[in-house]
């Protein structure tokens, strides 16, 4: 991965209402990386993940748990 990109990318996300936003709507690091790229940014998801919990270039990487939590029936109904 390149920091650099990545560092890039965060400062941009910081200046451009549009992208933060746009960012912000992403369900996964692979979406991200999929703006980023269309940006002309080279970094994938995972390389995104690796980061999460830190704070580079003023921005905050944080990880959701994104995962489904639905019942089916597995407590016996």
């Amino acid at each position: 991965m390149s920091l650099e990109q990545l560092k890039a990318f965060l400062t941009a996300i910081r200046s451009d209402r549009v992208l933060y936003d746009k960012v912000s709507l992403a369900a996964t690091a692979g979406d991200i990386a999929e703006i980023a790229g269309e940006l002309g940014f080279q970094f994938t998801g995972e390389e995104l993940k690796a980061i999460s919990n830190q704070e580079i270039s003023g921005v905050k990487i944080k990880s959701q748990d994104t995962t489904p939590s639905y019942n089916f029936g597995e407590a016996g109904n």
